[in-house]
């Protein structure tokens, strides 16, 4: 059967409609991302279903995806919980990123297509646009898209699957001090803005499919983001009624482990 009109012209090709699980999944993973829901709060399955008009059943389904990402916790007899922060984990993220990410960049460079071409431009709009109106929960879903758009064109599935949990971990933590601020719109949008500059000459460097350029921005970036989460941490730690006492050491290591790598 053809998809053109009478007239010849080809017909738009029908999206199909999400299912309901996606939509859940979707939701919660924008949530959890943005610190909308924070870490450690409890996720009823009733109330999800009432939010979502959906049976038990896809909201299972988000749920067992979203703990696949390390998003969500699922406890048994106990429900499921947004998954907690792991400070103590965030050196290694950036060790592992200062591997993970030249490479990544260096395959999206040499494996693009034209479509991974116009995905990862089309993020990079987005993410201006988020800026733009200083919206901090679309400048860290336009950055962590922006990234994962980056990771599918190296066209490395375990890469990618590697990396977008890496990244998901960070975009968590950098923002864990930014939100007690009094502007965390602002505030965000401040530090975001070198970060955009970074991953827009990232973005360039993948199109001229210049591999040598797309590894050392992504060290620039590597770079860039780590200084943010040491002074982040730094101000975190000036306001210890923010933080609960027991994390005070994780923080105090991690931010000098940070500052040595």
């Amino acid at each position: 059967m053809s998809n053109r009109s009478q007239t010849g012209r080809r017909r738009p090709a029908v999206q199909p409609k999400p299912t309901g699980a996606r939509v859940v999944y979707e939701s919660l993973r924008r949530a959890i991302i943005s610190l909308r829901l924070p870490p450690g709060e409890p996720l009823e399955e009733l109330q999800l279903c009432k939010a979502h008009k959906v049976s038990r059943t896809p909201v299972r389904e988000a749920l067992i995806r979203l703990a696949s990402e390390d998003l969500v916790e699922l406890e048994p007899n106990r429900g499921a919980k947004v998954a907690a922060l792991q400070f103590v984990d965030v050196v290694d993220h950036y060790e592992a990123m200062d591997i993970f990410q030249p490479l990544i960049c260096h395959f999206a460079a040499v494996r693009r297509t034209a479509h991974d071409l116009a995905a990862i431009k089309n993020c990079v709009d987005e993410f201006r646009q988020a800026l733009a109106q200083r919206n901090a929960e679309a400048i860290i879903l336009a950055n962590f898209n922006l990234h994962g758009a980056i990771a599918a064109a190296s066209h490395n599935r375990s890469l990618e699957k590697a990396y977008r949990r890496m990244l998901t971990d960070k975009l968590r933590i950098a923002q864990h001090g930014i939100r007690a601020s009094a502007d965390a719109e602002g505030e965000l949008a401040r530090r975001f803005r070198p970060t955009f500059r970074i991953s827009e000459s990232l973005a360039a460097a993948i199109t001229k499919a210049d591999p040598a350029a797309a590894e050392r921005v992504a060290g620039e970036l590597n770079a860039y983001i780590r200084t943010q989460v040491i002074d982040i941490l730094s101000t975190s730690l000036g306001t210890t009624t923010k933080i609960r006492s027991g994390r005070l050491k994780e923080i105090h290591a991690m931010r000098r482990s940070l500052e040595r790598a």
